[in-house]
């Protein structure tokens, strides 16, 4: 029996009088790969910040791999945890090297807090040259295109064999080629590894078929979760987004139409 990657009871995390996330409820086990999908504000970054070990909650429980975080154990728990988030950590790196920023994901960190060995270095120069940045791992992290800054965050988030991905739509930024670059590393990871991985995307079309588990997320809550072919369905999906959608899967691949271009077609 596999044991839970997270464990998440009545969540709840308020700023002032105004819920950010209210009654959160989750359980992902270690064998288990989700896609999350939500509108812009809802949450999502929130959410999973906090999940990452990075955001305080106010309310309910909250586990990864079967433990509370704790001052003790925080820095360790979060290395077991590959977090990528523009919007998150747009806020805190600026003009920070980027090879810097790589070998943080080292640590649970948000900086390179501690001394690193040769290895690491080759380790991280490896990852960088991996996600095309092997000629700016000395550029300040603020003077990067966003999908340079992107790639930058990727390359952290493996740096330590993470047993859990949590991925804040990391193909934003990123062309085409640099997306499906992304994509097919992520399948790799999951399937070579081992690694849970959580999934936030508004594109259809990123919904690999690792993914088996879907979560609809609006105002703070969840609106529905469970399978993700019983979830992201053209009913369920209408009724989220409130809009006539349809949502089709050829070979293996999500597809949706919204009212517009179904009344073109």
């Amino acid at each position: 029996m596999s044991s839970k990657a997270v464990e998440i009871k009545d969540l709840c995390i308020t700023s002032g009088n105004r819920y950010l996330l209210q009654n959160i409820n989750w359980e992902i086990e270690e064998d288990e790969n989700w896609v999350l999908f939500g509108e812009n504000g809802c949450g999502k970054t929130t959410l999973l910040s906090t999940i990452a070990g990075f955001n305080k909650y106010h309310r309910g429980s909250l586990k990864v791999f079967d433990q509370e975080y704790t001052n003790d154990n925080i820095l360790e728990l979060r290395k077991q945890i590959g977090w990528v988030s523009s919007s998150f950590f747009d806020k805190y790196y600026h003009s920070e090297k980027a090879i810097d920023i790589v070998l943080s994901g080292l640590f649970g960190s948000l900086s390179k807090r501690f001394s690193v060995t040769n290895q690491d270095i080759l380790k991280a120069q490896k990852l960088m040259a991996t996600f095309h940045l092997k000629n700016k791992m000395e550029r300040p992290f603020d003077t990067m295109s966003k999908g340079e800054r992107q790639n930058v965050l990727l390359a952290r988030a493996l740096m330590s064999d993470p047993k859990m991905l949590i991925l804040d739509e990391p193909g934003s930024g990123l062309d085409v080629f640099a997306r499906e670059n992304m994509l097919k590393i992520v399948e790799e990871i999951a399937k070579e590894k081992e690694s849970t991985v959580i999934y936030v995307t508004h594109y259809p079309e990123e919904i690999l078929p690792l993914f088996t588990k879907c979560v609809l997320m609006k105002n703070g809550s969840f609106y529905t979760q469970g399978e993700i072919d019983e979830v992201f369905t053209s009913e369920r999906v209408s009724d989220f987004v409130d809009s006539k959608v349809a949502v089709k899967k050829i070979d293996n691949k999500f597809f949706m139409l919204g009212e517009l271009m179904l009344e073109y077609k």
